[in-house]
């Protein structure tokens, strides 16, 4: 297992060391992406119980914090999967529909389809 760049974050006013292949795009996203999740937290933390969370025990909290940001991958993956299923059974209805080449069109043959090229006019 290759390990990166020991980095340096800073979440929620808090400083964090992370070792990391990511590049800084990246690791913004995720620190954007982490801090949404424990506000979100928060926000419902205060709506249930009326009060802010500022006396949570922090590795609780953070505990809670992952458990959240795993429900939230875990929820795209299976809506991912049923958008997959979704798009392969349209597909297979539209090529259900397609009429398949290598039968010959029915019906009669337009006069003089039955003198090969070349032959001249028909007598």
């Amino acid at each position: 297992m290759t390990l990166g760049a020991e980095v340096p974050l800073e979440v929620l006013g808090r400083q964090v060391r992370v070792d990391t292949l990511a590049g800084p795009e990246e690791i913004n996203r995720a620190v954007a992406i982490l801090e949404a999740t424990f506000q979100d937290m928060e926000r419902a933390y205060e709506l249930r119980w009326g009060i802010p969370p500022s006396a949570l025990d922090t590795s609780s909290w953070l505990l809670m914090g992952a458990l959240n940001l795993a429900h939230r991958v875990a929820r795209l993956e299976r809506e991912a999967c049923q958008q997959s299923q979704n798009l392969e059974q349209t597909l297979t209805k539209l090529l259900d529909d397609v009429p398949d080449e290598s039968t010959p069109p029915s019906g009669p043959l337009p006069q003089g389809a039955n003198h090969p090229p070349g032959d001249g006019p028909e007598i």
